[in-house]
């Protein structure tokens, strides 16, 4: 390096560079630079520092850049890249602890999220280029570089940059950068050994072993450094975890019995006979003590007798049920199959290969391969994301003499209809679950297919996930203008990734046919697919009517109705095969039971075969990602100035991005041609596609969508004055088409006004542009809770306004649309901070680093808020609500109300009873009369229950988010040893949101805007601490050294708290805290490095650590039940902690 590029360092630099191994601010490669030399005093060379493509000071940049070097990383225990990143205070949000609340194809995935503005505004590089996003979204439609595929062996720092990097790097750099430096440098031999284990798990390990090899030849100029890395990690049940005690809930239904009045049809209308002992009194008895419906609620009468395999007995009921709304479901515990930790086996290879051109050039390659197996094991059970239609045995009904022993629930029998196309209608089937004799309900009913429970574990569902990457240069320097030093950088860098994750489903045709007892890989139905049942008359020329048209068809249409588009109640193909065959359970063909009878009687039992049809094990997902980014940097010297030679960089880039999917065949073509409509003859003349996957209709699609982007950029380094350095730099980025083009600038400069004090400040713009999946194919099919007003019955009934504070919580699946109109995210950052080394006396080794930040973030693409998504419903009840005609009797809804849809009269009722009577309260708004597109309610539903909503992907408003980070390091030495001192602390003073459609009511409806110290909402933003920090001592003294470490984050408060209050039962209601209490967490690590007396020997260095070592309390959370999703089993807020516990490791480092 010439020695224009050199300066010397001052007291208070070399002051600073000692303090920056502390707090991180620094690396061990400028401190080498900082080193003595023999005869001279120490200098600091001019570097690149992530921020910039100039060199300069790193101690001088007027932007903040936090580095962590190699050794902060091994002081900190980390075991693979997360480790690192969630302990920077800056990071908020991320998504990477099992059971924070993501889809299953996140588990595994590690990612970055700065100041909690999205995993979408963090930019990844490595060695300052840009990677692959992992081939898979959150629900929230976020791509993010899993840094997990990054080999710990070769990372030599990470950089991270802090007040946004548009202007330099391009899109995705709104909230900053962080930039993986690896070991490109490195000469010699290791060997290293890490395990790692979670006390409470004894044998239980996370284990590394990894190899880095590098050499030289200064004659030929040739590098070559090779690296190699397996990771493996055993899967931890959650019973080892910290936060596992009495609290803890994990458990989940058994078979497949309804529990609500909606979902069996046993009116006398019909002639039911139903099965009394169902019938479950007590449930019904305490749901109207507390204030519910009486209406019936339904649990399998061997419930309390059997156990599951671990031997717990069965028990009725959740302990989160809420208050009014008890269910009757039959439940295990199913805590030996829940894990907070899965299995995973990682793989990774590295290559560095530079080779010298000629004095002026060099090539230089950097390759690196990862490939990574999650083994997700589960209980075994499979389970239907929808109801299936279980039709009643022959004989089941009570015909009415008057009308010739004919009963309107006949003709929703097994094989009723089968006289119509030929066949004898079936008498007894001997072997039909729901028959009376057998122990069934002796009724229709509809119900979550459940196969596999009780559960046994033994299912293992895999993930593979594979990453390459190649980055290839030319870069040299040349003399041009005056001697002025230019230097060139040509780079062509490629990264691919596929994510391939496997998993038993449910087949739907299959499954419907199981149901009703033409499953099997033996079975043929006898009877026709096409016959049309819901039009079919009833006895005497249809003065008569059917289960299937009685009410204008209400029940017919129902259990045909179209969730969303590819996701049905029951396909009509299969009811009519049911209703019109006559071989049900014979000759190959079998009974799926629902009932617990298929643990008591082998006859009844579920088989194998049976289990195996029903249960194919598919490819959920398959996806690709590529990116291809040619770079092209120029810089040079530009003009000599008062501070010293001006500096200019420029360049383009062009970027290259492709984005696969490939869905199961069970999902695409899945039902093709599933029937839609008939003709006025019963011919069918309507068809429409319906998924197949019975567990995931909409959460994968098939695409290959390109995108393109090209840009050019200039930065300019201008020192007005030789204490002043300050950066200008200019980007524009093109993405054609709708999103079209960005100009970002970036304004900073930093000032030296005492040799003790360096003030910085910068502004800059940035953007992002939409993710290419959401615009294209929009949100994958996932699930959301908000607060809805219509729950609550007496909003239903006219009596309150569907307002807020009226509101109930509900849960909903959802689904997403395209959404081409999006425009980009736009983010203006401000950066004020000062660095202070006061030199002699008491103060001397002291720094004080201190940036106060600030984002303004508009139009950020975010999921479309619940509560907005069915804002046109809400309108349109309204409306329906102001006509009387339009009310109906909310116990004639549910399946037995001997007249379904009976109508009332609100104001007469209200005249004769009172407005607070219960009669009253009976009499709601008919759910037929404001039907929107986009909204699916469950039918027959008394408690209005959301089936599906559309959520859309919006440009929301304003994000304001701002405060202060501050770094103190103090370094001493003494007989004893060198000592360091630091303290790394964030305070987030605000992060409000502004003008987002759909949160006028603030998150969660709380009327709460600012998440800063709360929990947030989990879908707009993540939980967000306000204080967050963490004190370290270090202590070297010859070959010893040591490390602790205390981890503070503050409290904050619990936005559901309100909500799950509201609606929660007294077990619930006192467990609950309006907030989670300040956690401190304390780590531990002792080192001592070895020189043998052999010299063939390598230098050795053993570790062994401790981390939380006096297993922090973790607050305890109420998350509500698991009913729906069971990543949510966690009661503790997994998106901030670890929930791990103590966790002991030990290691050794070999360098020959």
């Amino acid at each position: 390096m010439p020695h224009r590029f050199r300066r010397k360092a001052s007291f208070l630099e070399r002051s600073l560079i000692l303090q920056a191994v502390v707090s991180g601010l620094s690396c061990s490669t400028l401190v080498a630079q900082a080193q003595a030399q023999e005869g001279g005093e120490p200098t600091v060379e001019e570097v690149l520092v992530t921020g910039s493509y100039l060199r300069g000071s790193p101690i001088d940049g007027p932007s903040p850049v936090q580095v962590i070097d190699r050794n902060a990383i091994e002081y900190q225990g980390a075991a693979q890249v997360w480790d690192i990143i969630k302990n920077l205070e800056s990071n908020s949000g991320s998504i990477s602890n099992q059971g924070s609340g993501e889809n299953s194809q996140t588990e595994g995935i590690a990612n970055i999220n700065l100041r909690n503005l999205g995993e979408n505004s963090t930019l990844t590089l490595i060695n300052g280029k840009r990677q692959v996003a992992a081939a898979t979204t959150t629900r929230s439609g976020g791509e993010m570089v899993d840094i997990n595929t990054i080999p710990m062996v070769m990372l030599d720092r990470v950089e991270v940059l802090t007040d946004g990097g548009s202007a330099i790097y391009g899109s995705d750099a709104v909230a900053g950068a962080v930039n993986f430096i690896m070991r490109t440098d490195f000469e010699g031999f290791e060997l290293y050994g890490d395990l790692q284990n979670i006390e409470a798990a004894s044998g239980l390990y996370d284990s590394t072993a990894n190899a880095i090899w590098g050499w030289s030849d200064e004659n030929s100029g040739t590098h070559l450094v090779l690296a190699g890395e397996r990771f493996e990690r055993d899967p931890v049940p959650v019973k080892y975890a910290s936060y596992f005690d009495d609290n803890s809930r994990f458990s989940d239904i058994v078979g497949g019995v309804p529990d609500g009045a909606e979902e069996v049809f046993n009116s006398p209308m019909f002639g039911a006979n139903f099965n009394m002992a169902y019938y479950n009194p007590a449930v019904v008895a305490r749901n109207v003590a507390e204030g519910g419906a009486d209406l019936p609620i339904y649990t399998d009468p061997l419930c309390t007798s059997l156990s599951g395999a671990n031997g717990n007995p069965f028990f009725v009921g959740h302990p989160a049920d809420e208050r009014g709304d008890n269910s009757g479901d039959c439940r295990e515990e199913v805590y030996d199959w829940h894990y907070m930790s899965q299995g995973m086996e990682r793989n990774s290879l590295a290559l560095v290969f530079d080779q010298r051109i000629n004095d002026k050039a060099q090539f230089y390659s950097f390759w690196q391969w990862s490939d990574t197996r999650i083994e997700r094991t589960d209980n075994g059970a499979v389970s239907s994301r929808g109801p299936a239609v279980f039709l009643a045995a022959p004989g089941s009904h009570i015909g009415n003499p008057a009308w010739g022993g004919y009963a309107i629930g006949q003709t929703a029998e097994l094989g009723f209809y089968a006289p119509a196309i030929g066949l004898a209608r079936p008498g007894e089937i001997a072997n039909a679950p729901n028959a009376l004799a057998n122990g069934g309900m002796n009724s229709p009913f509809w119900s979550t297919i459940r196969v596999n429970t009780p559960r046994s574990g033994g299912d293992s569902n895999i993930t593979n996930t594979e990453t390459l990457g190649v980055q290839a240069g030319i870069k040299g320097e040349a003399l041009a203008f005056n001697d002025r030093r230019f230097t060139y950088d040509l780079s062509y860098s490629w990264s691919g990734t596929s994510f391939e994750q496997s998993y038993r489903t449910l087949q739907r045709d299959r499954a419907e046919l199981a149901a009703n007892g033409l499953g099997g890989p033996n079975c043929t139905p006898n009877g026709t697919p096409n016959f049309d049942f819901r039009h079919a008359p009833g006895p005497l020329g249809g003065l008569l009517p059917t289960f299937w048209n009685v009410s204008n068809g209400a029940l017919g249409d129902a259990l045909t109705q179209v969730f969303f588009p590819g996701f049905v109640f029951s396909t009509r193909e299969s009811l009519s095969l049911a209703l019109t065959s006559n071989n049900h359970g014979q000759g190959g063909c079998q009974f799926y039971n629902p009932f617990l009878t298929s643990i008591t009687n082998p006859q009844l039992a579920n088989s194998q075969e049976l289990v195996d049809w029903m249960t194919p094990t598919v490819l959920r997902a398959d996806k690709r990602n590529k990116l291809a980014v040619v770079d092209l940097v120029l810089t040079g010297e530009l003009m000599p100035m008062s501070g010293g030679m001006a500096q200019v960089a420029a360049g383009a880039q062009y970027r290259m991005q492709s984005n696969s999917s490939r869905a199961p065949a069970l999902n695409f073509p899945g039902l093709a041609n599933a029937i839609l409509g008939y003709d006025a003859n019963g011919v069918p003349n309507d068809f429409h596609y319906v998924s197949n996957n019975f567990e995931c209709a909409g959460c994968i699609f098939n695409y290959d969508h390109d995108r393109n982007v090209k840009a050019v950029f200039t930065e300019l380094s201008l020192p007005f004055a030789s204490n002043v350095e300050s950066q200008f730099a200019l980007r524009w980025e093109d993405y054609g088409g709708n999103i079209g083009s960005e100009v970002t600038p970036k304004i900073a400069a930093s000032w030296r006004p005492v040799d003790e004090l360096l003030l910085r400040g910068s502004f800059s713009q940035s953007f992002r542009a939409p993710n290419i999946g959401i615009v294209k194919e929009g949100l994958e099919a996932s699930f959301n809770i908000f607060r809805d007003p219509l729950r609550n019955q007496a909003v239903r009934a006219g009596l309150l306004p569907p307002t807020n504070e009226n509101a109930l919580p509900n849960f909903t699946y959802t689904v997403g649309v395209p959404e081409p109109s999006l425009g980009n995210e736009h983010a203006d950052t401000f950066n004020l901070g000062f660095i202070w080394t006061p030199a002699g006396g008491l103060l001397d080794g002291l720094s004080v680093n201190a940036d106060f930040w600030r984002f303004e973030l508009k139009d950020k693409v975010l999921p479309q808020p619940g509560i907005s998504a069915i804002a046109g419903e809400l309108e349109a009840f309204s409306r329906a609500a102001a006509d009387p005609s339009n009310y109906i009797l909310n116990s004639s809804l549910s399946a037995n109300a001997a007249v379904a849809f009976e109508a009332c009269d609100p104001n007469a009722l209200e005249a004769q009873y009172g407005r607070d009577s219960a009669e009253r309260l009976n009499c709601v708004v008919d759910p037929r009369s404001y039907v929107v597109p986009g909204v699916v309610r469950t039918f027959g539903s008394t408690i209005a229950e959301l089936s599906t909503t559309v959520l859309s992907t919006i440009n929301a408003g304003t994000i304001i988010s701002d405060g202060v980070d501050l770094k103190l390091g103090y370094g001493w030495e003494n007989d004893l040893g060198r000592f360091q001192l630091g303290l790394d602390y964030t305070h987030v003073r605000q992060y409000k949101l502004i003008d987002v459609p759909g949160l006028e009511l603030g998150l969660l409806e709380t009327g709460v805007f600012d998440a800063a110290g709360t929990s947030g909402d989990g879908n707009l933003v993540r939980s967000l601490p306000d204080n967050r920090g963490n004190v370290h001592l270090n202590w070297m003294r010859g070959p010893h050294s040591a490390t602790a470490i205390t981890r503070v984050v503050g409290s904050y408060r619990d936005l559901s708290y309100d909500s799950i209050y509201a609606s929660g039962n007294d077990g619930v209601r006192a467990r609950m805290s309006k907030k989670i209490d300040t956690y401190q967490s304390w780590d531990f690590q002792y080192s001592y490095a070895m020189d043998w007396a052999n010299r063939k020997l390598p230098h050795s260095v053993f570790t062994v650590g401790v981390l939380d070592a006096f297993n922090a309390q973790l607050s305890y959370r109420e998350s509500g039940s698991t009913l729906y999703d069971s990543s949510i089993v966690a009661n503790y807020d997994a998106s901030v902690f670890d929930g791990r516990g103590r966790r002991l490791y030990a290691r050794v480092l070999m360098q020959f």
